[in-house]
């Protein structure tokens, strides 16, 4: 095992079907093919031209069928946004749940922060997390939330 996630989505599967009982060929093929053909090229990732074709191919040849259908560059780029916000939320959590703050930043500097992080370049840096705890008075005062009626509508 190499250990990148898709040879691990790979092993976790083959377990389940002994696990599970799943003996149906026709869903064992299924699942194996997602897991070593389609989640290791999405994982490589390719060029605009490869992402065209992956689109193109979901988009005509898939079109009735249950796919995967984020498969060029801009795709995956928002799918790993995504992946990562979660983990971040999930992470914030748990400082919360070990009795720290913590408060989640978009708008810095990021050509800096990458230099500081001796980042590439090219590395997107989805936010920053601060972590501590509060300062009873707050850093410029009084702590500032927008009313919860104000945020949620019953429709």
């Amino acid at each position: 095992m190499t250990g990148n996630n898709p040879d691990l989505g790979l092993e976790f599967i083959k377990k389940g079907f002994s696990k599970n009982n799943i003996v149906d060929p026709k869903t064992q093929e299924r699942a194996l093919s997602y897991y070593q053909n389609i989640i290791p090229k999405l994982y490589r990732g390719g060029s605009k031209i490869q992402g065209f074709l992956n689109k193109l191919g979901t988009t005509f040849f898939r079109k009735n069928k249950t796919s995967y259908r984020e498969v060029n560059a801009s795709d995956l780029r928002v799918v790993g946004h995504k992946s990562v916000a979660l983990a971040s939320q999930n992470f914030m959590m748990s400082m919360a749940a070990q009795g720290y703050d913590t408060c989640p930043m978009e708008g810095f500097d990021s050509l800096r922060v990458k230099k500081i992080l001796h980042l590439p370049s090219s590395s997107e840096i989805n936010m920053l997390i601060g972590c501590g705890i509060r300062e009873e008075n707050g850093v410029y005062g009084e702590r500032f939330r927008i009313p919860f009626e104000e945020v949620y509508f019953k429709l």
